[in-house]
């Protein structure tokens, strides 16, 4: 008894286990090897009680010893852990996609002879390298320390290439990485896949013609006319401010203005029957004549006289052309919200989008994962909801959501000054594009509330509740629990209380404000109203204003309220088709926008009729065309989200009817590579009802930066343009009440060989004319794949489908410059290249991955 009572005295004075020290912590975090192997995204059998799930593992080797387990590990992971096989750590999900890693008792400690293996299903999918987040954080479990980014998680630079690699990602190399379940038929598409579906270029030179195809154009005479000595514009009806940024682009591309050049007569005037952004041009040897009815037509006629120009030699052809505007909304939207886009992206996006006369730019500024744009009297907004770091309190900043990691000063943080929001608002007006800003509300909206609530508890701290209450977004006797489509539980404004209406209004009489210092009105104000979780069901707030009024829909009511405070502004409200669905009619502004969203092969073509016939302005946002966050091609290693479309490239966007929605059953197919039909037979367009326009979209949930950005942007975007101004020949007119499928074959074959053709001139011009002239005005386009495949002699057969690439292929470790007589079997990659070799695409291997017969876990 003596000795078990020496003992206990003993362990009470003997000294604690040391806590983590900041060295430490910096050592292990610069030397920890983590590694991450996706084995299976389609396993047989998921544990309940998720139906769908993927099996991963993560590796952990540390050539440091350290004993502690006073440590832990965040990481984005962007589908919820929700099982873990390992008996040394735990791991939880915290928040939106942001998991912890810690150790258990059983966990004795790093040493270098050890790696640990720690084994988790997820639920749902994740198949693109890019869905598999960086930048893990290191910190001690006390917070005491400064965490630090693991250095084998962050993303690197592949020299050739200049993307983003992930070297702590195991290879994706089977089939059981790419597909999500065995109904799933995505190819994997490799060289020979685009060899057998893709078109070789049947151009050498560019065609006549520009992008986007205008609507009439004539050769006049065979000769070329020299710019080489510039341009002196001649103006009539217009002043040279509206037409200086069409100049300057003209500038960059070498033709300059001086009083020797040929002359440039451009003439505005409305009582011209010409459409209103529509123009006429005639080009001679002598002169240059545009005509036009409004400053955007003639601005869009000397981007046309740009897109006739042969870099090389700076000459254009002598033609006439008449043109006009397919549709008046052609637009193009950028998430600054997830990961910020520079004030120089928005510039050069801009810049581009007038080159293409493209009208309407979108600002998606305000998002679950940041605030971007100032706000007077509101610095919470932008000081804590513009940064992300590990600070679990929030106080100083949000969560570090999509890999974020820990600094502030990274390029996924940042926010739009009220000058930087001035500047784009005027450097859009000379491009003669409408900004249209969005501040998502009431769903996506958890960086507005911790912003609001940092503000909330700086002014309870100084006794001010009044203040404090004014502007503050939810409600603490709401105990509602809800997880929205991003896995948060605490991202939607509680639409029954008085203050989310007063910080709405605030926020929209700021922005109004602002337009109008800027001096350019504020016309289109969208309101978000999508995806909103099923929060509010215990509020004492809405329970108390169900009892004052029936409320069939909480969003409809908070769409329809705040839809009201802006058109009171004299601004048309936009929105969301899914939140637009729920709201009344009759309690909406005469005149909405719908962007609506609705997936083609889930019968998106119902929702996009059904809010036409309502009379509404519908733009047209479909993810399987318009949604350039996804991959242009089904393979691990493009870049992109992947619930709507697994591979949408620049034709599947050339090749896009708007006016004809259903008829793409006959050509396209659902997500999961089948086919699909669509029924218009009771949901048909009434006669008169149609959409304004269509629009691109730049989600950047998987876009951390700017390069990546242009990467996903170019060439796609030119396709757009292409849609939105111009209806093409072989274009199906739509008729209400048909049923289409793979079978049903209202595309003729005619219609197919026009669009073939019609695809052949596009991509000629693309690749000869507009892709030198994206690479002269310094922007990052993505350079193809090439399709490869086995001529029956065994060389080589290879080709770009867009052309102008050099082509090159990769034997004994040395990359050659293709010839039709190279031997196939002698061949491992294939890649294109720029003609000046500044830069390479993404290289394929020769062969690609064999389709599986079973999961490699039942080997």
């Amino acid at each position: 008894m003596k000795k078990l009572a020496c003992l206990f005295m003993a362990l009470l004075s003997a000294p604690a286990a040391l806590a983590m020290t900041q060295g430490q912590l910096n050592e292990i975090a610069d030397t920890l090897q983590v590694r991450y192997h996706l084995i299976d995204s389609m396993p047989k059998h998921c544990p309940e009680p998720a139906k769908q799930c993927y099996l991963s593992e993560l590796r952990l080797r540390s050539p440091v010893r350290y004993p502690g387990s006073d440590w832990a590990i965040y990481f984005s992971q962007l589908m919820p852990i929700y099982q873990v096989e390992s008996a040394l750590f735990k791991i939880e999900h915290l928040n939106g996609d942001l998991h912890r890693l810690t150790p258990t008792a059983a966990f004795r400690g790093f040493s270098s002879d050890d790696e640990h293996v720690v084994r988790f299903y997820t639920q749902n999918s994740q198949i693109t390298r890019s869905e598999f987040m960086p930048n893990y954080i290191l910190a001690d479990q006390s917070h005491n320390l400064t965490p630090r980014v693991i250095a084998s998680t962050r993303p690197v630079r592949d020299e050739h290439t200049l993307l983003e690699q992930q070297p702590y990602l195991a290879p994706f190399d089977s089939y059981n990485q790419l597909r999500v379940s065995d109904k799933d038929q995505t190819p994997w598409m490799g060289a020979a896949y685009l060899a057998q579906h893709q078109s070789a270029p049947e151009f050498t030179h560019a065609p006549q013609g520009v992008i986007p195809k205008p609507r009439q154009l004539k050769v006049v005479s065979q000769g070329r006319i020299m710019l080489d000595k510039g341009v002196h514009f001649e103006l009539a009806g217009v002043n040279l401010a509206q037409l200086e940024m069409a100049g300057k682009r003209l500038a960059q591309l070498g033709v300059k203005q001086t009083k020797e050049g040929l002359p440039v007569r451009v003439t505005v005037d409305p009582s011209l029957s010409i459409e209103r952004e529509g123009y006429q041009l005639n080009s001679s040897t002598h002169a240059i004549d545009i005509k036009a009815s409004s400053a955007a037509g003639a601005f869009y006629g000397v981007q046309t006289l740009i897109g006739l120009m042969d870099l090389k030699t700076l000459t254009i052809p002598s033609v006439s052309i008449e043109d006009s505007p397919r549709y008046a909304f052609r637009g193009l939207h950028i998430d600054s919200a997830r990961n910020f886009r520079s004030k120089q992206f928005i510039l050069d996006t801009i810049v581009q989008m007038g080159a293409y006369k493209l009208n309407k730019l979108h600002l998606h500024l305000a998002d679950d994962e940041g605030w971007r744009l100032a706000i007077a009297g509101l610095p919470e907004l932008t000081k804590v909801g513009a940064l992300r770091c590990l600070d679990l309190s929030e106080t100083r900043c949000l969560l570090p959501q999509l890999g974020a990691g820990t600094g502030t000063g990274a390029p996924r943080n940042g926010h739009y000054s009220q000058q930087d929001y001035s500047d784009i608002l005027r450097f859009a007006q000379a491009h003669h594009i409408e900004v249209i800003p969005s501040l998502d509300m009431p769903g996506h909206s958890r960086a507005a509330i911790i912003a609001m609530e940092a503000r909330y508890r700086t002014l309870m701290a100084k006794g001010k509740s009044e203040a404090a209450n004014k502007y503050r977004l939810v409600e603490d006797a709401d105990t509602t629990t809800y997880s929205s489509i991003q896995h948060y539980h605490d991202n939607t404004l509680n639409v029954c209380l008085p203050a989310t209406y007063r910080f709405v209004d605030k926020v929209l009489t700021e922005l109004q404000r602002m337009h109008e210092m800027a001096g350019v009105p504020l016309k289109t104000y969208h309101i978000g109203a999508d995806e909103t979780a099923g929060a509010w069901l215990e509020s004492p707030a809405c329970q108390a204003l169900n009892k004052e009024q029936t409320i069939t829909s909480m969003n409809g009511y908070f769409i329809e309220k705040v839809a009201a405070m802006v058109a009171e502004k004299g601004i048309t409200v936009a929105g969301w088709s899914d939140g637009l669905s729920d709201v009344d009619p009759e309690k909406m502004p005469k005149r909405v926008q719908s962007n609506v969203w609705s997936t083609l092969s889930e019968q998106g073509h119902k929702v996009a009729h059904q809010q036409a016939n309502l009379g509404w302005d519908v733009v047209l946002s479909l993810p399987d065309v318009t949604y350039f966050d996804f991959p242009y091609q089904s393979h691990p290693h493009e870049r992109g989200n992947h619930w709507a479309s697994r591979a949408l490239d620049t034709r599947k966007v050339f090749e896009f009817m708007p006016d004809n929605l259903p008829i793409h059953a006959e050509f396209w197919r659902d997500v999961l590579s089948h086919t699909y039909s669509a029924d218009d037979k009771e949901s048909g367009l009434v006669q008169g009802a149609g959409y304004i326009g269509m629009q691109g979209h730049l989600w950047s949930e998987m876009i951390r930066d700017d390069l990546q950005a242009e990467y996903m942007l170019y060439p796609r975007l030119l396709a757009l343009a292409e849609r939105a101004w111009h209806k093409p020949v072989w274009a199906v007119p739509y008729q209400s009440g048909r049923v289409f499928d793979d079978k049903s074959g209202y595309f003729k074959a005619k219609n197919r060989q026009l669009r073939e053709q019609d695809w052949q001139r596009f991509v000629a011009l693309l690749g000869y004319r507009e892709l030198p002239k994206l690479t002269r005005q310094g922007r990052f386009f993505r350079i193809p794949t090439l399709a490869a495949n086995r001529r029956d002699d065994g060389t080589l057969n290879l080709f770009s489908e867009i052309p102008g690439f050099k082509l090159e292929a990769l034997i004994n470790g040395r990359w050659v410059n293709y010839h039709p007589k190279l031997d196939f079997d002698a061949v491992n990659a294939v890649r294109a290249v720029l003609a000046d070799e500044s830069r390479a695409g993404r290289a394929l291997p020769l062969p690609a991955p064999v389709e599986p017969t079973v999961s490699p876990l039942e080997n």
